[in-house]
């Protein structure tokens, strides 16, 4: 039985609110009186609704407590009205302001979350760190071997690629039924990638291609180093795989093979790169927004 007391709360969400390896920043909240602080989203209590600008996968068991509690916890469709509103009201961004501006925006533009999304995408990371882990292992391996270490490396390499296979078909297993990685795929020109599904469940699609760009280092100055490496890897993985089939010849996107074919080897990849952040954006605009189309 909820609180008569019970309310609603915007939150400007933080990814390195709970157990982060980076200078710790709290989530920002609103309860229409007052603005406070909370590390954890569990922390709040006497609520029945929570309005986030940003899903990050550091918050994910914290939401899926707050869904199992009864607590409805909705989303930001689109970080631009954000921005829209502070230029309309002359704000300057902050997590503070942003948390009140989140308030005045029309409950429609939010999504409201499920369980059983939350439970998927938590099922999800395991596999998706285990795949990561014997990926850079094989790595670190082949670039000893090639230094010339070898302490018997390649049937240890040979046993992890076979791992690193069996995880992968099992990852594109979980989400092939996902309209978006099907149309990322599609867009692509390739029939299955684990990358494109990593990127799927991980990538907060929802942001303005702008944000993520700035989310992965695809910035001038890279944002001076604070982007999310480990994405980036798996967005310069599969561009380095769609540039090796380009050359091949191999059936993929036109987009690829123009750029493979007539742009140095660096500024090529670079450009994949960006080409499968454009897809990826495109193919969640066009599966959960039909007016992009």
């Amino acid at each position: 039985m909820k609180s008569k007391t019970a309310k609603t709360v915007y939150v400007d969400t933080s990814a390195t609110a709970t157990n982060s390896k980076q200078r710790q920043k709290p989530h920002v909240v609103y309860d229409g009186e007052r603005i406070f602080k909370v590390s954890r989203l569990t922390k709040l209590k006497s609520i029945s609704e929570v309005f986030i600008d940003t899903l990050f996968p550091e918050v994910y068991n914290d939401i899926s407590r707050l869904l199992k509690r009864g607590v409805k916890v909705y989303t930001l469709k689109d970080t631009r009205m954000l921005k829209k509103l502070r230029k309309e009201n002359n704000l300057q961004k902050s997590d503070e302001t942003d948390a009140q501006l989140l308030s005045m925006i029309p409950r429609e533009g939010f999504r409201l979350l499920t369980v059983g999304e939350l439970e998927f995408k938590m099922k999800m990371k395991p596999l998706i760190n285990k795949y990561e882990k014997i990926v850079r292992w094989r790595a670190t391996l082949k670039k000893l071997l090639s230094e010339g270490f070898d302490y018997g490396f390649r049937e240890s390499i040979r046993l992890m690629q076979n791992d690193a296979n069996h995880i992968s078909r099992e990852i594109i297993r979980e989400v092939a039924h996902n309209n978006i990685y099907r149309e990322a795929c599609k867009l692509l020109g390739v029939r299955d990638s684990v990358e494109v599904a990593i990127l799927t469940v991980e990538l907060p699609l929802h942001l303005h291609m702008r944000r993520l760009k700035g989310l992965l280092g695809f910035t001038p100055n890279k944002n001076e180093g604070r982007y999310n490496h480990r994405l980036r890897k798996h967005v310069a993985a599969l561009a380095v795989n769609l540039y090796i089939n380009a050359k091949k010849n191999a059936s993929i996107s036109d987009t690829v093979i123009e750029i493979a074919n007539h742009l140095p080897k660096e500024r090529a990849l670079y450009k994949i790169q960006l080409t499968i952040l454009k897809a990826l954006r495109m193919a969640y605009l066009l599966t959960t927004n039909p007016a992009g189309r």
